[in-house]
This record gives structure tokens, sequence and C-alpha cells, in this order.
């Protein structure tokens, strides 16, 4: 089943801020998400328990997604660099 890709509404600023590369490396494996959102592994805990997380490791930026399976959604949340003291 593919899922639909929505944005909350303060990702869509925070994506326009990425550089084109890193934009287009998330693209791609966002495709593969929208497929199989469920991956155990990108779970995040604590206060974000419930949302999933991709990684791109030599850049050091993660974008935070929730699946919403009633709506068949997955819903984009944040982007962007994380720092140790940020909770996301």
């Amino acid at each position: 089943m593919t899922y639909k890709l929505l944005r909350h509404k303060d990702f869509t600023a925070e994506w326009e801020k990425l550089p084109s590369a890193i934009r287009d490396q998330f693209k791609k494996k966002l495709a593969k998400v929208i497929e199989q959102p469920h991956i155990p592994k990108n779970m995040l805990k604590g206060d974000l328990a419930g949302c999933y997380k991709i990684k791109l490791l030599k850049a050091g930026v993660r974008l935070v997604y929730q699946v919403k399976d009633d709506q068949v959604v997955i819903l984009l949340i944040t982007v962007g660099k994380r720092a140790d003291s940020i909770v996301w």
C-alpha cells in the first residue's frame, strides 16, 4: 500500500532552507518510505514516541515523520540538524 505524504505547517519553511542536494537525498529515501513507513529501527522514543526518523549521517540532518495508518498518510513533521540538547 502506498501512503500519501503531507507536510506539517512548519515543515515547508524548514525544507526550503535545505540545500537542494540534501532535499534530493531525502526524496530518494521518502520514495521507499511511502511503500513501507513502519521501520522499527527508525522509531523514536520519549516525547516523539510514535514517530520515525530518516537520517542523512554525512550531512548531519534528519527528518521526522508520523504515520497515520487510518488515513494512509505520512505526516512530515520537521527536518534539520539535530543538536544533542534539542529534544527532536
